[in-house]
């Protein structure tokens, strides 16, 4: 791989527009639209080789009515299939198949950051197809394009089900939140556990809140009814709760009678969507299980307060842990980096300036999350092997808060650097010097073993809720590490015998 300014562009679009002649490379840049996308055809020194875009649908009969053009036009200007650069702006899913299909006929794509193309448009004051694609063929041009991610790889599915949890997890809160304002109408108080004993959007609230509840219909159910609805849908000591609801419902304020009708049917197919939505996100959550298990990044679910969805997140937005840029840059990336403004010469000193606006802000969620989770929950088998004090970030996150910094932005960087250094070498959270040598914190083997056997349990306690099942042993990263303490163990054994 060349070494360039450009590090994390594709390296092998850059190596073929610095080696190759100008005039002897063909550059195809496409404008993604749902149904017909706009192609162009140019040589690499920027000279149009058709007068007209290309209109290319978007199905099997566009992808084979475009690479035909290549074709040809390669035949007719002696250009070699290898000097073929094919690129667009991010492509949407409805674009991810068109582009696979293209890379999949032999010829190199790149995606273009759509602001970028838009920056480098010969005309600034209008917009069209014809300008897109001149800002997208600049871009490419100029060796800033990135290599396709594959949406069918392990860490494009990860990263897919962590965007999707996302979204529904604000549909969730959403339709919560409109669950509420119908609850203050019929029954106000119903989701104060203080009032009615119920868990608010637990089994039981929820299963009387589908049958339409009110004042009036709580304080017309027989309260033994009310223990066996409430027993079926799980909740623990039903019959102090229906003596608390009967109470409860003869002191809160009935609703007005006109509107009981609408307000109930409303409730009940807005508890419905909500069961609906709660399943998706069970599923998306399993989903990013099913793959994060099968990666290095498993092992961040050994930090304390890290579970599967945070752990799962990070690496859905970093990607593959074997290509982890420094802690720096994914701090950077996040927007976690303070900015620095530096002129005058190397005698002046740079200034400080703020967090940039433009980052990924979905890693900067996930990292600002682990960094609170990890810096304020005990180690669960710190204190029962007889470890001093508490684990190194909790530590860290305390001394920042104890002289009043910020305590989240100061502990991301260790985490990613305790993160990175895991992933790469396949091991799980340790004391700092525990496999140090001659270090006063340095495990012993027997020491070693009995910590990953406590670790393992937790290990199991955070992954036993997801359906794993289907997975091959030897792609379960889960499966390998807890079957590597076994080994350890026995050789251990053998060891002193």
């Amino acid at each position: 791989m060349s070494r360039n300014i450009f590090p994390e562009r594709s390296q092998g679009a850059a190596e073929l527009l610095a080696n190759a002649e100008s005039r002897n490379v063909l550059v195809v840049p496409i404008d993604f639209a749902k149904r017909t996308h706009v192609a162009q055809l140019a040589r690499g020194t920027g000279e149009y080789l058709l007068k007209r875009p290309l209109n290319v649908r978007n199905n099997l009969a566009g992808i084979a009515f475009l690479l035909d053009k290549i074709s040809k036009c390669c035949a007719k200007h002696r250009i070699p299939k290898c000097n073929v650069l094919v690129g667009g702006e991010d492509p949407a899913e409805y674009a991810v198949n068109f582009a696979l299909s293209v890379e999949a006929a032999g010829y190199r794509f790149v995606r273009v950051n759509p602001k970028e193309a838009k920056k480098h448009r010969t005309n600034t004051r209008a917009t069209s197809d014809t300008l897109a694609l001149d800002g997208i063929a600049q871009v490419m041009l100029l060796r800033r394009g990135y290599d396709l991610q594959a949406h069918d790889e392990l860490y494009g599915a990860l990263k897919m089900a962590e965007r999707g949890r996302r979204s529904l997890r604000k549909q969730v809160t959403a339709t919560r939140n409109r669950i509420h304002k119908d609850i203050e109408l019929l029954c106000p108080g119903l989701l104060d556990r203080r009032l009615s004993g119920l868990v608010p959007f637990g089994g039981g609230s929820l299963e009387l809140m589908a049958a339409g509840c009110s004042v009036d219909r709580l304080g017309r159910m027989r309260t033994a009814t009310l223990a066996k609805l409430l027993a079926k849908a799980g909740t623990q000591k039903p019959a102090e709760v229906a003596a608390k609801l009967k109470a409860f419902a003869q002191s809160a304020l009935p609703p007005d009678p006109a509107i009981v009708p609408y307000r109930q049917r409303s409730l009940t197919r807005k508890v419905g969507l909500l069961r609906e939505l709660c399943a998706n996100l069970a599923d998306e959550e399993n989903e990013m299980a099913r793959c994060l298990v099968q990666t290095p990044g498993f092992l961040l679910t050994s930090f304390p307060g890290l579970g599967v969805v945070l752990a799962g997140g990070i690496v859905a937005e970093c990607g593959d842990p074997d290509h982890w840029p420094g802690s720096d840059k994914i701090a950077s990336y996040a927007g976690l980096a303070v900015r620095q403004y530096q002129t005058g010469g190397p005698d002046s000193e740079p200034v400080p300036g703020r967090l940039p606006l433009d980052a990924n802000h979905h890693l900067k969620d996930q990292l600002l999350q682990a960094a609170f989770h990890v810096g304020t929950t005990a180690h669960p088998v710190w204190r029962a092997l007889g470890l001093p004090g508490h684990h190194p970030l909790r530590e860290h996150y305390e001394r920042i808060e104890q002289r009043g910094g910020r305590s989240r932005m100061g502990t991301v960087k260790k985490l990613l650097r305790l993160a990175q250094a895991m992933v790469r070498e396949r091991r799980i959270y340790l004391p700092l010097d525990a496999l140090v040598p001659g270090a006063p914190d340095a495990m012993t083997p027997d020491r070693l073993v009995k910590y990953r056997r406590a670790v393992g349990k937790m290990l199991i306690a955070k992954w036993k809720r997801y359906d794993l099942e289907g997975i091959l042993d030897e792609a379960n990263q889960l499966k390998l590490w807890l079957q590597e303490t076994d080994r350890i163990e026995e050789f251990l054994n053998n060891q002193d015998k």
